[in-house]
């Protein structure tokens, strides 16, 4: 009897230590489990399996609804995606999710910058497929969520290169639909040429192996006829490595708009 109740004790005493450290072994398994869905998507990302990466990805996303950094992370996946989707349905798809994990991670930490980022990505993504009254909405979300990115960390170059970005956006808007804007929308924040080049050579002081922010600048002094300065950073798109399919987007774009300029 006596060995009845030792047993008995050690058997209480393990289930109360397995009921503590349930949720660390949850948590474990959970971590194991998202990886592994990662790994899986972009596996089938590289051999340009578009769905089955996509289903990896969702499977993962339901795993980590309110982890910031994966969510973070999880966006830049569905974004990567996009260059290799044809389908515009599936393109959708993926901006979709891409904005829906981006928001969750900035209601999980509003105060990280790269989620901030994430969410103005994001809407620039999704701005195919959307109307123009959510496109307005979006380009003044945009403006605001970079300057509230680098508001919390100075150095981040991809929200300089969005905010370049967007003051070329609003820069090239004829006065025809700059009124209608106006009227109907409410109109949007003043933008400039010379805001935009200052805000990527802010970005390429900070990443200045980033071909996307050369691209940019090139275009902005294609634009304003500044014909050799163009040059000059189209051809510094050539010499550099790409990082991501960002940057090999930019430099194929960049070798095209050098030979026009030549």
């Amino acid at each position: 009897m006596n060995n009845f109740f030792k047993s008995r004790g050690a058997f209480c005493g393990l289930a109360a230590l397995l009921f503590v450290l349930w949720p660390s072994v949850n948590a474990l398994a959970g971590e194991s489990a998202f990886t592994n869905f990662l790994a899986q998507g972009e596996v089938a990302e590289q051999r340009g399996d578009v769905p089955s990466a996509l289903k990896s990805y969702a499977a993962a996303d339901a795993l980590r609804s309110t982890n910031c950094a994966d969510l973070c992370l999880l966006t830049r996946r569905y974004c990567d995606l996009m260059h290799l989707a044809s389908s515009p349905d599936t393109q959708k798809i993926l901006a979709e999710r891409a904005l829906s994990a981006a928001l969750r991670a900035v209601q999980a930490d509003p105060k990280n910058a790269v989620a901030r980022l994430c969410v103005a990505v994001s809407y620039v993504k999704n701005f195919p497929y959307t109307d123009n009254r959510t496109k307005v909405k979006w380009s003044k979300a945009i403006k605001a969520e970079c300057e509230a990115a680098i508001a919390l960390d100075p150095k981040q170059d991809v929200g300089y290169y969005l905010l370049g970005r967007w003051h070329v956006g609003v820069s090239e808007m004829n006065f025809f639909v700059r009124e209608i804007v106006k009227i109907v929308y409410g109109g949007l924040p003043k933008a400039s040429y010379a805001e935009a080049i200052d805000n990527f050579k802010k970005a390429i002081a900070l990443a200045p192996d980033r071909i996307i922010h050369h691209l940019e600048l090139g275009k902005v002094y294609a634009a304003t006829g500044e014909q050799k300065l163009a040059q000059t950073e189209l051809e510094k798109c050539r010499t550099l490595k790409p990082v991501d399919r960002d940057d090999s987007a930019a430099q194929t774009e960049a070798a095209t708009l050098l030979l026009k300029l030549r």
